[in-house]
């Protein structure tokens, strides 16, 4: 491999410096640096601009060209030999890319949200791990892109692949959090969306800011105050009548089958009886692709034969959503909870981003039936379920991929924890023929 500068006499006093890339007969190509040079102040014995000259640009000239020397042809050395294809204008556009030039016609080569417009416009025709991206992986990717087109309209700039630094990093996370009132998860999301997005940049070779890799550039997150249904909970759910309010009635059996079935709502939604065979429920995630087998149980069971042997009507998830705090209203649930729910802010602050109401998560004490939303079905199936059966049963049908995410998911208390370990000492003391009375110590 060789880089050799030269430049080329014209009527201008000033001429453009060229470069010229070859290797061997496999590649050879030249183009225009976009750097300058008075002809009688170049050597071209040493390729740079003369030491002796009194040219106050000298020294970033010449420093630049080495730059640039060094630039091709480490990027040339780990492309070729990575397989990646040559082509005709890779020297101009390595050149581009050194100088952080942009070209207009191909902004998402230089600018990171236009990048990330395209990549989601092709997104669909990728595979993730194999698989078709989802659609809800999309609408995260959307969100993520959302979220910094308002950032660069806060801050009047376009975002440049080396712009995402870790001075970006806090100031995104202030913007956000301050400006955008977004919860500490919801930034967390956004920032491994962006960690993702500059690896993905940093496989095609383009000149993003390695200080994603950095492990302060870290996708934040808190533990969440959500709510589960216990099991006399969901018992006074089950037998409550609620046959003067249908849509109620309806919605009331799609969360008995929900609860028992621990699947998401767009998977329980979409039940139809092609997925029951005898005693069993069999249907294929339609976010994981995983299929779940759960055992009908007797509250499934008399919710089919209520419905004449048919399943609940669906409904949307927003539908469903509002029906449940109906439901949890009507039956009782006002206890006051800690725990988080959507709610409009200002009215003014809406306005300014350019809608009529804006809703953020906002965390407080609530009666419980305020924050009952469709999380509550896979939540309270996977904690009533935890220390009753074995964990990797739970997790086959709930479709989590490790236990720590798990057991972030279930919402058992400490003294409920503690409740499931007495119960099983008590169990074993009595199957080893051994008497437990704590007061006889």
């Amino acid at each position: 491999m060789k880089v050799r500068y030269f430049i080329l006499k014209q009527k201008n006093p000033y001429s453009q410096i060229y470069v010229r890339f070859w290797n061997g007969r496999i590649y050879d190509s030249k183009t225009s640096t976009g750097l300058k040079v008075l002809y009688n102040d170049w050597s071209s014995k040493s390729e740079a601009v003369k030491l002796k000259t009194t040219s106050p640009t000298k020294d970033f000239v010449n420093g630049k060209l080495m730059d640039l020397r060094k630039h091709l042809i480490d990027s040339y050395n780990v492309e070729y030999n990575s397989g990646m294809s040559i082509g005709k204008d890779w020297l101009k556009t390595k050149v581009g890319q050194f100088f952080n030039r942009v070209d207009e016609s191909k902004p998402e080569l230089t600018y990171f949200v236009d990048w990330i417009k395209l990549f989601i416009e092709t997104a669909p025709k990728r595979l993730y791990k194999g698989k078709p991206v989802s659609q809800s992986t999309l609408k995260k990717y959307t969100t993520t892109l959302n979220t910094l087109t308002q950032y660069e309209a806060e801050k009047s700039k376009r975002l440049r692949f080396e712009d995402i630094t870790m001075s970006f990093y806090f100031d995104f996370v202030d913007f956000c959090r301050n400006t955008l009132k977004h919860s500490t998860n919801t930034i967390g999301t956004y920032i491994k969306k962006i960690k993702f997005f500059c690896g993905q940049i940093d496989l095609e070779g383009l000149p993003i800011s390695n200080h994603y890799k950095n492990s302060e550039f870290m996708s934040i997150t808190e533990q969440s105050e959500d709510i589960y249904l216990t099991t006399g909970e969901i018992g006074k759910i089950f037998n409550y009548d609620f046959s003067d309010t249908p849509y109620l009635d309806n919605a009331r059996d799609l969360l008995i089958i929900g609860i028992n079935t621990g699947l998401r709502i767009s998977d329980f939604m979409r039940l139809d009886l092609s997925h029951i065979k005898a005693d069993t429920i069999r249907i294929k995630a339609q976010k994981t692709g995983k299929i779940a087998e759960i055992p009908i149980n007797e509250q499934i069971e008399r919710t089919l034969i209520k419905n004449g042997g048919k399943l609940p009507r669906s409904i949307s998830e927003q539908k469903f959503n509002e029906y449940l705090k109906e439901i949890g209203k009507k039956v009782g649930f006002t206890e006051i909870v800690k725990g988080a729910k959507m709610d409009c802010i200002n009215v003014e602050e809406a306005k300014a981003n350019g809608v009529k109401r804006l809703f953020r998560k906002v965390s407080g004490t609530f009666p419980k039936y305020e924050l009952m939303t469709s999380h509550i079905c896979r939540r309270s199936f996977a904690t009533n379920l935890y220390g009753h059966i074995p964990t990797p049963v739970i997790m086959s049908i709930t479709g989590h991929a490790t236990e720590t995410q798990f057991l972030t998911y279930i919402k058992k208390t400490t003294a409920e924890n503690a409740e499931v370990l007495r119960n099983f000492y008590k169990q074993s003391a009595k199957e080893n023929g051994l008497e437990f009375n704590l007061k006889a110590i």
